[in-house]
């Protein structure tokens, strides 16, 4: 049997969700939630939850060459397990899913380069060039890894936090969808789906910092 309550946390003056759980002599032990489900507010969370509906409803409507063409990157139901990251910089595109005319679209940006860095809160991640910045933490959870971040004001800055300008908030999942090959769904405006994808790059090609 399971109880929900608040635990206080010393840092940052914020809340955590635990999850109480009865052992056999009746003692609760306290199991504490990922720290993403503490930080997101109600609003992210629902668009966090009905990502996979919206996703699924857009890439039904793709013409079948586009879904061809595109493949597992924009297929909802592609990802793979052991969705392990590793850190370094990533050679990323940005593809925008968007509800046209008659049908659904992929709009591709140029290619860029993101950066994936280990930190005691998770996966740190930013978009180094290109438009479409982003910068925000990479959460374990299953198979997957959920995204709290922001939009930022350029490429390669991290200045703007989760929660700091609810209006820049972004929230998304990451998932493996082949050998080397990751992607990055997030929820945007009317609708639409941007999947940054990833695929990582030797050293000797990374951008010059």
């Amino acid at each position: 049997m399971t109880l929900s309550l608040c635990a206080l946390l010393a840092a940052c003056g914020g809340r955590e969700r635990a999850q109480v759980t009865l052992d056999a002599t009746g003692a609760g032990v306290a199991e504490a939630q990922p720290v993403w489900k503490a930080t997101i507010t109600p609003e992210d969370s629902l668009r966090l939850n009905g990502l996979q509906a919206s996703w699924t409803g857009l890439h039904g409507k793709l013409p079948p060459r586009v879904r061809v063409a595109q493949g597992k990157l924009v297929d909802p139901s592609a990802a793979l397990d052991s969705p392990a990251l590793t850190p370094g910089s990533y050679r990323c595109r940005v593809l925008r899913l968007r509800q046209a005319t008659r049908a659904a679209s992929v709009l591709a940006s140029p290619s860029g380069y993101c950066h994936v860095d280990a930190t005691d809160q998770g996966f740190a991640f930013v978009k180094q060039t290109g438009g479409d910045p982003a910068a925000g933490y990479l959460y374990p959870d299953g198979k997957r890894y959920v995204f709290l971040g922001a939009r930022q004001s350029k490429p390669g800055d991290n200045s703007l936090g989760y929660g700091t300008d609810p209006a820049r908030d972004l929230v998304g999942v990451a998932e493996r969808v082949g050998g080397f090959r990751w992607r990055l769904a997030v929820p945007g405006d009317a609708g639409q789906v941007q999947i940054y994808e990833l695929t990582p790059v030797p050293p000797d090609q990374q951008p010059k910092s």
